[in-house]
């Protein structure tokens, strides 16, 4: 006796399981050619694109973005303002330096750790003396703040105080592996725990000889070179919960080293062309945002003549909003280098140059160390908003990347 052939409409009620573990699986391999890149370890779920391989990550990112927004409809503009600057500070101290108002005052979303500016000195010059003053100040933030360095090893080893010399980014593409990359910034996320840091303005992704301006800084004068151990290096860090940054956006990798070509005392100029900098400048970008998501990218004090013969590339619609959001796709936070640099502050004060970094479309800016400096910016902004020149669309989009990284980090839990 032959069994009743069930209908279409039973047979996929009966076999509605089965059905949706293989379109699962199609949906898994299909995506899986994204896997194939360079970097040792994959990112975790801050990655964009790997949120698009799975409906959990996508629930995920659609949860984070529903918590951001509910923050928003709770700030001020004030606070939403502050959340643009991350500052630094001039000394030991934290009330004394004006650190203290400027969290709990003025709002600012973080702040830069400085050897230079002696914040390591003691009584802070301990693992513990550093982690009481972190408490300190996220007890007073109103939303918790991105506490940052610039640790890439090597001459820029703001980290030495506390764990002595460690490797530069040319010694670990010497040692041909780019494991020793991953493995260096995946201890480094861990000391910088232990301090209570959660943000490194690293790696370094410009391209060019120890000889140049940069010197050990860089990777390679190979720009393949580059985004394999700077792309190992970043995701040592991002898998290790750190908030990781590229820099020097579009490249400083080609200057010589001299005062003159040094953004800290004069406004660089790179006159190369746009092949070769789309060929060697830009290659660690493209190549790193194919692989992963960067938390941030770095844009910087550079004229790079052939993206913008008359701004700085951080001051730069062209370069920001053209080149690194619409040719690149990036949509991450870009943070500017310090503004109050002499390339900057000698053609810009440092509150004019963030209205113009912003409309630029950086989202985060670096430089302001007082009080007085981050009123100015805010006035600022509150003037440009006021006249036009900025929207609070834009203001949004800036506050919700933030945010946002901020909660894809664990800083806002």
């Amino acid at each position: 006796m032959y069994a009743k052939r069930p209908t279409w409409q039973q047979f996929i009620r009966i076999h509605s399981q089965y059905i949706l573990i293989l379109c699962c699986l199609f949906l898994l391999f299909s995506g899986c050619d994204d896997a194939q890149g360079l970097l040792p370890m994959t990112s975790q779920l801050t990655s964009e694109k790997a949120d698009a391989h799975g409906i959990a990550t996508e629930a995920t990112r659609r949860a984070q973005l529903t918590k951001v927004q509910q923050i928003m409809q709770g700030m001020t503009l004030d606070q939403k303002l502050g959340q643009l600057l991350v500052v630094e500070y001039i000394g030991t101290g934290y009330k004394d330096t004006g650190l203290q108002y400027m969290i709990a005052q003025q709002f600012v979303g973080g702040y830069l750790y400085q050897a230079v500016n002696n914040n390591f000195a003691a009584p802070h010059d301990t693992i513990g003396g550093v982690t009481a003053f972190v408490a300190q100040a996220m007890s007073d933030a109103k939303i918790p703040l991105l506490i940052a360095v610039d640790q890439e090893g090597g001459q820029v080893n703001k980290l030495q105080t506390f764990y002595g010399p460690l490797p530069s980014a040319a010694s670990m593409a010497a040692s041909g592996d780019p494991n020793v990359a991953w493995s260096q910034a995946a201890q480094d996320a861990q000391r910088m725990h232990d301090l209570g840091i959660n943000t490194d303005l690293a790696p370094v992704v410009d391209v060019g000889p120890t000889s140049n301006l940069l010197q050990d800084r860089q990777f390679s004068a190979d720009p393949t070179t580059v985004a394999t151990y700077a792309g190992a290096f970043l995701n040592g860090l991002q898998k290790n919960s750190i908030v990781a940054c590229l820099k020097h956006f579009p490249g400083l990798g080609s200057l010589p080293n001299r005062v003159s070509a040094d953004p800290h005392f004069d406004l660089p100029v790179v006159d190369r062309s746009l092949t070769d900098v789309e060929n060697i400048d830009l290659v660690p970008y493209k190549t790193i945002l194919r692989q992963t998501q960067p938390a941030m990218i770095m844009s910087t004090d550079v004229l790079t003549t052939a993206i913008d013969p008359g701004l700085p590339a951080e001051l730069s619609p062209k370069a920001i909003d053209g080149v690194l959001r619409k040719e690149l796709g990036y949509d991450g936070v870009v943070i500017t280098d310090g503004l109050y640099m002499e390339g900057i502050t000698s053609r810009w004060s440092l509150s004019h140059a963030a209205v113009l970094a912003l409309l630029a479309g950086n989202d985060l800016i670096e430089g302001p160390y007082t009080p007085n400096q981050v009123a100015s910016v805010v006035f600022a902004l509150k003037q440009a908003l006021q006249q036009g020149q900025l929207s609070m669309q834009r203001i949004d989009q800036s506050v919700q990347r933030i945010l946002l990284m901020k909660v894809q980090y664990g800083i806002i839990k």
